[in-house]
């Protein structure tokens, strides 16, 4: 069965971006190896991508080409009348369970949950993300974007596998325990 996997990038501190949004200490991270952390790997397994809008609109402030252009996207908003601007990729403003239930259904692959932290909070409070990679990066920020902002419920998950690269970028990857 599909998967809804969330891979992120979080500070020691627990954010995911500053408050303006910003990713620029994620960007400024050395990377001597030039490794991608696992990305192309976890990538080439993915069929759908899923974010909120602020995160959209970050990733288009960068004057970039669309990099999910060849996986559907979905952009969740509140807002019905928001246009997206790339290829691919659809609005949504409905029922999130009602979503992953198609895509589940649908997909022949896995569904990544992009981002931000509100809309991973909804996924943790509809029981919605079976695992999680968390990229800890090592530095603190002080403040920011929380990566489960709001309440998220008490949910339990166990650690598959980690992976410690040489620039101090840990990968933690927990699967959603079942009862």
């Amino acid at each position: 069965m599909r998967q809804v996997r969330l891979w992120i990038a979080s500070t020691l501190d627990g954010y995911i971006a500053r408050k303006s949004g910003s990713l620029d200490w994620l960007y400024a991270m050395e990377n001597p190896e030039k490794s991608d952390y696992g990305y192309q790997e976890f990538y080439s397994q993915i069929g759908s991508v899923i974010m909120g809008r602020k995160t959209y609109d970050e990733i288009l402030s960068y004057g970039v080409d669309w990099p999910y252009s060849d996986s559907k996207s979905y952009i969740f908003s509140f807002n019905e009348n928001y246009k997206v601007k790339t290829a691919n990729t659809s609005i949504f403003t409905g029922q999130l369970t009602k979503l992953i239930k198609t895509l589940k259904e649908e997909e022949e692959n896995d569904i990544w949950l992009v981002g931000g932290g509100q809309l991973i909070t909804a996924f943790l409070n509809d029981d919605l993300i079976d695992e999680m990679t968390i990229s800890l990066i090592p530095i603190l920020l002080g403040e920011g974007i929380p990566l489960f902002p709001g309440k998220p419920k008490e949910t339990q998950f166990e650690l598959i596998d980690t992976k410690c690269y040489d620039n101090g970028v840990v990968n933690l990857n927990y699967r959603k325990k079942t009862s």
